[in-house]
């Protein structure tokens, strides 16, 4: 399983599964710079008796992806690419001894205690490179920047279990915070320093990038699953989105965001959020809408809260 690729693919579906939510959305390839809708479907995730961890019960993953079949009314796509909500999934950038990329996926099993928190044997990670300012000269050609990410073992496989019971053929499962940076920085491979932020239906993430390399990662609490008249979430989302451009400052030399680009559920509000993030960031603020950026015909009538999903249905096919 490969969590990070690069190559386009043909018709392919995004399923993410988050908080009491199932979204599954399928596109197809129209030719180089256009798609088409296919299918948009959102239902209820029932995990009352699992704790609220979604994936802990494989039976209970079955009962809720039959439900959702119902609704789609067709077979499943022929791709399907699954997601890991946030909170679920660890993301790192590391520095490490310059070597092949193969060489690196294999010496990393002997380092992955360094950087996460669960023991090695019981998670599923993976790594590859990332472009990013070196931080001191010295340093250039003798380690290589990367990013990892790691999931606990049981969460992907019993994903993949309940999904093969069901008929769903699942062609990569990737972290959440990676799909959604695919949406909203859309085809075109941004360069310089930007800030890209999710206000989210659940939680809301951040992320801090170098040309098209994710650099900072952060999950926060912020929800705006409801409208908040004293916009208290907002100012909340604000703050937190200065403190990740702070910590990303001390992370990434010379970091100074050339655009915000915001996205999500609460994106809806677009002149209150934009207000708000114009108070603590100088740099041009763009609310996103990924299916005019990638030029996918007939948007669902809300446009917003779709990104992870539209962004694990845009994952490239060629793990690299």
């Amino acid at each position: 399983m490969g969590l990070f690729s690069k190559k386009d693919g043909g018709s392919r579906a995004g399923l993410f599964i988050f908080g009491g939510v199932m979204q599954y959305v399928v596109i197809s390839k129209i030719d180089e710079r256009s798609f088409r809708l296919e299918e948009c479907i959102d239902a209820p995730y029932d995990a009352s008796s699992s704790g609220g961890e979604l994936f802990s019960n494989p039976e209970r993953i079955k009962e809720n992806l039959r439900a959702l079949k119902k609704l789609v009314g067709r077979k499943w796509a022929d791709k399907v690419y699954a997601g890991i909500q946030s909170k679920d999934v660890l993301i790192r950038t590391v520095e490490l001894p310059q070597m092949e990329l193969s060489d690196i996926r294999d010496a990393f099993r002997y380092e992955f205690d360094r950087f996460f928190p669960i023991p090695v044997d019981e998670a599923v990670y993976d790594i590859t490179f990332i472009d990013r300012p070196g931080r001191d000269d010295a340093t250039q050609g003798a380690i290589v920047n990367c990013i990892a990410s790691a999931v606990r073992s049981v969460t992907v496989e019993n994903l993949m279990t309940a999904c093969q019971d069901v008929g769903v053929k699942l062609s990569g499962i990737e972290p959440s915070p990676v799909s959604l940076l695919r949406c909203l920085m859309g085809p075109e491979v941004p360069s310089g320093f930007n800030l890209y932020a999710l206000a989210g239906i659940a939680s809301s993430i951040i992320i801090a990038t170098y040309k098209d390399n994710g650099i900072v990662y952060r999950n926060t609490s912020q929800s705006f699953a409801v409208d908040d008249p004293s916009n208290k979430t907002i100012g909340n989302f604000t703050r937190d989105l200065q403190a990740t451009v702070n910590f990303a400052s001390t992370q990434i030399r010379g970091f100074a965001a050339d655009k915000v680009y915001i996205g999500g559920y609460g994106a809806r509000h677009s002149e209150e959020i934009m207000s708000s993030v114009a108070e603590v960031v100088t740099a041009p603020i763009m609310i996103v809408n990924p299916w005019e950026a990638w030029g996918i015909f007939g948007q669902p009538p809300q446009a917003f809260g779709w990104e992870i999903a539209l962004g694990l249905a845009l994952r490239p096919t060629e793990v690299r």
